[in-house]
């Protein structure tokens, strides 16, 4: 490398949303090193796998939007590249390194992370060509330290940095909440764009009443943050606790109708119709999920179907979603809580304690009681006695 040459940054992510910590470490960078160019390399396909991933060019519209708040934007050498984006597949680092190399022949090279990414680089593939073309230039976040990387040399940019992860804000955006970690200015382009089930949440809220509306957010902030727990994607859950009861505010005749109309004629659905016509909303919920938002996958559509009462071999899904329905925040029965709490130490036991509570209150109405809930009962005491 030319010491006589001016640096170059390398900053990759997935930039899913771009934060406060990003802009910050870009603008410590430009203090510390004075570049000629500071590349922001948003991959082409974030590692995000869930309904909607957020494209590139609206993570590129974020990203944009992140700099110019951070009085980054207009800055000659700050610049957001395509690199990635252009060659359409999962692009390594190395390949990235590589790229800018080429473009600056003899430039010293760096390659900009944050604390939280230092203890998996040694993970990384090539890192020997890495290391060979670029130094590491690393700022430290709260809760991760710089001290030692297996012998591998990094430059350490002055400060220190928010405690922020993009992957810890999506689960708050897709319930419709505005995370401090983003600027405002990022927080207009996800509502423009219809980003993070911003545009899924607007039409539900059209098609339900408010009370509906502020449950169905319950239950899709609940399940979203139990999603890990069940190794499921927080998106999922959320788009599936947010359409559970779309069609919860039809009255019983309007159900009937809709049901006799759409639903196959079995015998279950004249038993329904006659003695409980209030639970075809589940039923009826994922058939009207299906034409506000297009088909849904098997597994929303078990979660939809089964929410209110269960049934034997349930998947993940339809178990969370099944749970938070009755342990969500704004539930005004004391079980509510207790399930929550559960649910936060033992999904497998919030699961059965939830058909428990809910068996208590079908049987103590003396009304008619849905044989799969009965099933579901009886299925998880054999599987705990067996």
């Amino acid at each position: 490398m030319n010491p006589g040459k001016r640096p170059v940054i390398i900053y990759g992510g997935s930039f899913d949303p771009p934060h406060r910590g990003h802009a910050a470490l870009a603008a410590a960078a430009l203090r510390q090193l004075r570049p000629s160019a500071l590349y922001l390399v948003p991959g082409f396909r974030t590692p995000f796998k869930d309904l909607k991933p957020v494209p590139f060019a609206d993570r590129k519209a974020m990203l944009l939007a992140s700099l110019s708040a951070a009085g980054l934007g207009g800055r000659p050498e700050v610049k957001v590249s395509s690199f990635e984006a252009g060659l359409r597949r999962v692009v390594y680092t190395w390949e990235t390194v590589a790229h800018f190399r080429r473009l600056h022949p003899g430039a010293p090279l760096y390659f900009l992370m944050g604390s939280d990414c230092l203890a998996d680089f040694p993970k990384w593939r090539r890192t020997d060509l890495i290391l060979r073309e670029a130094a590491l230039l690393v700022g430290m976040r709260p809760g991760h330290s710089i001290s030692g990387l297996r012998g591998a040399p990094f430059t350490p940019l002055r400060g220190v940095f928010p405690r922020a992860a993009s992957s810890d804000l999506r689960a708050p955006l897709f319930c419709g909440r505005s995370p401090r970690e983003l600027q405002p200015a990022v927080l207009r382009v996800i509502k423009e764009r219809g980003l993070y089930l911003s545009s899924e949440r607007e039409l539900l809220r059209r098609e339900i009443t408010p009370a509906r509306y502020r449950h169905s957010l319950s239950v899709a902030s609940l399940a979203a943050e139990l999603a890990p727990a069940a190794g499921l994607p927080a998106q999922l859950a959320a788009f599936a606790g947010l359409v559970h009861d779309c069609a919860r505010d039809m009255a019983p005749a309007a159900l009937v109708s809709y049901a006799l109309r759409r639903a196959p004629r079995t015998p279950m659905l004249r038993t329904l119709i006659k003695e409980a016509p209030v639970l075809l909303h589940a039923w009826a919920g994922a058939a009207r999920a299906a034409e506000l938002f297009g088909p849904l996958t098997p597994e929303i559509r078990e979660a939809v179907e089964l929410h209110a009462t269960g049934a034997p071999g349930m998947g993940p899904l339809a178990r969370l979603i099944y749970t938070c329905d009755l342990a969500c925040p704004g539930r005004d029965f004391p079980q509510a809580a207790m399930v929550r709490e559960l649910a936060r130490r033992d999904l497998d036991a919030a699961f059965r304690a939830a058909n428990y509570v809910k068996l208590v209150y079908a049987f103590s109405g003396g009304g008619w009681v849905h044989p799969l809930s009965v099933e579901l009962w009886n299925s998880l005491q054999e599987k705990k006695n067996g």
